[in-house]
């Protein structure tokens, strides 16, 4: 079943925002991946057809959503969606992830070195005078 709404929140960094349906309840979750491949990003008050699935986590989110039309867009909808909002929100996802991963890189090398040290005493300061030549 088909509904309509309008972008009432969005997140370019994150790549997702949320749907007022038009019949009034609770807004409707609603991530980059829903969106017509047509080349233009969301923009904040646009109208939309969507349908609603239950998502992995239990909460409910819009999927195969149509533009209905351009309507009204206030300018800092447009600011915000032009440029590429998708590449924005790619870029923010790579970010976050080479983050988890040079922190667990950082981590490993630290870890490393302190087993070096450990495990080879000559590369310690602290050698007891038998080891040294």
């Amino acid at each position: 079943m088909r509904f309509e709404g309008v972008l009432s929140a969005w997140n370019a960094d994150a790549g997702y925002g949320a749907i007022r349906p038009s019949g009034g309840g609770e807004e409707v979750f609603v991530g980059l991946a829903a969106f017509p491949t047509d080349g233009e990003g969301p923009r904040l008050d646009e109208r939309l057809s969507f349908e609603i699935v239950t998502g992995r986590d239990g909460r409910k989110q819009a999927v195969q959503l149509r533009r209905l039309s351009r309507g009204h867009v206030s300018p800092a909808a447009l600011r915000e969606a032009s440029g590429g909002a998708r590449f924005r929100a790619r870029q923010a996802q790579r970010k976050r992830r080479l983050g988890l991963v040079a922190g667990g890189a950082v981590v490993t090398v630290l870890l490393v070195l302190g087993g070096m040290r450990w495990w080879h005493p000559a590369a310690g300061q602290d050698v007891p005078p038998v080891m040294r030549r």
